[in-house]
């Protein structure tokens, strides 16, 4: 499958690129100099997958803070009761053990897990990303961002707080909605393009050859003339039971 990238989106790639998370949905290509300077790790989204955060934190043992409404102990207890009564699927029950085990084992001491969404001052489940930058201690941070199309309320928070941003990587939704939105944040926010890979998990738009959503890589990290090459040689599909998507730059 092919996909197209708009002009505004051609980069230099950084040199020390490295694969962090899993083999398919949930890992990323961040710039092995972004993890080495950063003195922690904001991560928006997590579900039931810390798989970035605990190779982030086993490549720069940095506190990491992770904010996601929508999972916490109560949910995987119910979702592991609930697994444990389908009898016919022994293997569900198992996975949910896992992520429940795994989920205590992560997020203790400097590892915390915030039940928020990011995006909207209006209280309860719900905090800014400028409370987020707030309650971080840190002037050198790298962001991790997935929060399915919550990302455009926080564009603005992030270009005003780049001075302590050392790095980031975000999943850009429903791009065809939003590529001028897309547009206008990538050069206005001072950090640099250095790898971009489309998720297969959602389609390429027919019109334009344009992937619905985007991973963007961004690194104060260039390497100045060097070339792209998409996808990147530790790219995964994240959806393995599809072909992975090309991508190609508009002329």
């Amino acid at each position: 499958m092919n996909g197209e990238l708009p002009h505004f989106l051609r980069f230099d790639t950084a040199g020390d690129l490295v694969r962090l998370g899993r083999d398919h949905d949930g890992g990323y290509l961040v710039s092995q100099s972004d993890v080495d300077a950063s003195d922690a790790l904001i991560s928006l989204g997590v579900n039931d997958d810390w798989s970035f955060e605990k190779d982030f934190c086993g490549r720069n043992d940095v506190d990491v803070i992770a904010y996601d409404g929508s999972v916490g102990p109560a949910h995987f207890l119910k979702r592991l009761i609930k697994a444990g009564l389908r009898f016919y699927n022994p293997a569900l029950a198992w996975r949910s053990l896992q992520v429940l085990i795994s989920y205590f084992q992560f997020f203790r001491g400097r590892r915390r897990h915030v039940r928020k969404f990011v995006g909207l001052s209006i209280g309860g489940l719900f905090c800014s990303m400028g409370a987020v930058f707030e309650a971080a201690k840190s002037s050198n941070l790298f962001l991790k961002i997935d929060i399915e199309g919550g990302e455009y309320r926080i564009l603005d928070d992030l270009v005003r707080n780049v001075d302590r941003i050392r790095g980031a990587v975000i999943e850009f939704h429903d791009c065809d909605l939003h590529l001028a939105r897309i547009e206008s944040f990538v050069r206005s926010f001072g950090i640099p393009v250095v790898h971009v890979h489309a998720n297969n998990n959602a389609p390429v738009e027919a019109a334009h050859s344009l992937p619905l959503v985007l991973e963007v890589t961004f690194s104060r990290n260039v390497s100045a003339g060097g070339g792209a090459l998409l996808p990147h040689e530790l790219d995964r599909p994240n959806n393995r039971a599809f072909e992975e998507i090309v991508l190609r730059f508009s002329q």
